[in-house]
């Protein structure tokens, strides 16, 4: 469906969504819109009402149009959100910390214009981040979309600092320091939805980067149903969730998905006899009967702390944002043992590594064994669009990585308007487990907690490794080759 961004201008977004109506071409005082049922007289009455032009309607299906309205409306950048709102409202808070010069600049149409279609812009794609970065001759912006950073865009580098100074106004920031790196974070309401926004600025040689992390509404995504779990493993995982204590650690990489899994299994253990306590630094997925709170290392109210205190407030489950530190492992894991279930996550490379790593960390090797319940280990691969994948072939490498033959059916992404012509749509987990049992922690206890001896004991606790795991998604067709040897190979 090819639009007009110039025809876009005649309807808003908000009107669009609610006649399910997309313009996609004017002339002559005619405006053509593709609509669900031509034929409807309320419809196209509205639109000549709204536009003052007479509609010619051209069918199109419901989900198309609703697709392409987020789309078009998401580049053409026309609806200015709740941003504006917010930085006035700041604006006036601190009009006398302000000069009337600033004051105009950051009212300006181009930084207005500019900052709040990046937002929305994010906001309809579902992006992850805005990178707004400097360089010598433009301003560029990029977005995050199911991991992959965009093409960059760019503009006049002139609004850089106006842009930098709005948003920190957004974030509650300082506006004045330039030379330190600073943190905020704002709130926006879009459509009904509540989205969370994280701040960060940095000096860079040709003027601050600041990167604006998105986290969006989590009831739907965040269920557990929808993380990529087999079924067959989903009921194990979840027996390992609800024992009456111990601890079940989630580990990979930044950015694998280890807080959005965790925080789904919390949610299925959020019930009313039970008193769920978290410290995270920030918090990001707060859920509703849930006893959340922040840890401030710069105030000296840091995990360590914050873990004591919470010990004191009669818990039934503990979840820890990130086990950092010496301290933290050693309390979680005292906490693991003496009735309470301890939920959190840790960088390491693979299941297997959780135990040593714990005991790297200063925790007692029978203390570290005792209280592992379960651990999880998971990266992300982006799924292929359901609307374009076609078949394809192993290349010879893929194939020897992951010892398939290579005559072996497979999907490859192709693109499409549905998928940005990208060929993948969202993204799901590629996973290991181990749960651990009194037999594993025998044997532990037995070889000496020797860490080459205890990987090969918890190793064969695991299900499937996470290398046939994502062959078997590639094999199912959910997520392609490439992707699958991207995250287990590369990362």
């Amino acid at each position: 469906m090819t639009t007009d961004i110039k025809a876009t201008e005649f309807l808003n977004h908000a009107a669009a969504l609610q006649l399910v109506a997309l313009p996609i071409k004017q002339r002559d005082g005619r405006l053509w819109v593709a609509v669900p049922n031509p034929l409807d007289c309320n419809i196209i009455n509205d639109l000549q009402t709204l536009t003052g032009l007479f509609i010619e309607p051209i069918q199109a299906r419901e989900q198309e149009i609703r697709f392409h309205i987020d789309q078009v409306y998401g580049t053409a950048n026309i609806e200015t959100i709740a941003s504006q709102f917010l930085v006035e409202e700041n604006i006036r808070k601190n009009q006398y910390q302000l000069d009337s010069t600033l004051r105009e600049q950051l009212q300006s149409a181009p930084t207005v214009k500019l900052v709040d279609s990046l937002i929305e812009s994010a906001i309809l794609n579902r992006a992850s981040d805005i990178h707004i970065e400097p360089s010598e001759h433009v301003l560029r912006i990029r977005i995050r979309l199911d991991g992959q950073l965009s093409n960059p865009q760019t503009v006049d580098t002139d609004l850089l600092p106006n842009v930098i100074s709005r948003l920190k106004i957004m974030g509650g920031m300082n506006i004045a320091e330039k030379r330190l790196p600073q943190d905020g974070s704002f709130s926006l309401r879009y459509h009904g939805e509540q989205i969370d926004f994280r701040l960060s600025t940095l000096p860079t040689l040709y003027g601050e980067k600041a990167v604006l992390r998105l986290l969006y509404g989590q009831s739907e995504r965040l269920s557990t149903d929808n993380l990529g779990f087999f079924p067959e493993d989903q009921e194990t995982l979840r027996r390992m969730f609800r024992s009456p204590y111990g601890a079940v650690i989630i580990t990979g990489p930044t950015g694998s998905g280890k807080s959005t899994t965790l925080t789904g299994f919390l949610s299925e253990l959020n019930t009313p006899n039970v008193n769920i306590m978290t410290v995270e630094d920030p918090i990001e997925n707060p859920i509703e009967g849930i006893n959340h709170t922040a840890a401030d290392p710069k105030s000296g109210f840091g995990f360590p702390r914050a873990l004591r205190s919470i010990l004191r407030q009669d818990p039934d489950i503990i979840m820890v944002g990130e086990i950092r530190d010496k301290e933290t492992a050693a309390i979680a894991a005292q906490a693991a043992i003496t009735g309470h279930l301890v939920l959190s996550t840790l960088h390491t490379n693979d299941a297997a590594g959780v135990f040593p790593r714990l005991v790297d960390m200063g925790v007692e090797p029978f203390l570290a064994a005792a209280c592992l319940n379960g651990i999880v280990a998971q990266r992300l691969v982006r799924k292929l669009c359901e609307n374009c994948a076609e078949d394809g072939k192993l290349t010879a490498e893929e194939a020897r990585l992951l010892e398939l033959p290579q005559d072996t059916a497979v999907k490859v992404p192709n693109g499409c308007g549905q998928c940005r012509g990208m060929g993948y749509s969202g993204r799901f987990a590629i996973y290991e487990y181990i749960e651990v049992n009194e037999g594993m922690r025998r044997e532990m206890a037995g070889c000496g907690y020797v860490f080459g001896e205890v990987e090969k004991i918890m190793r064969r606790g695991s299900g499937r490794s996470m290398l046939d795991n994502g062959v078997r998604n590639v094999v199912l067709g959910r997520t392609s080759a490439a992707e699958v040897v991207r995250a287990v190979f590369r990362e």
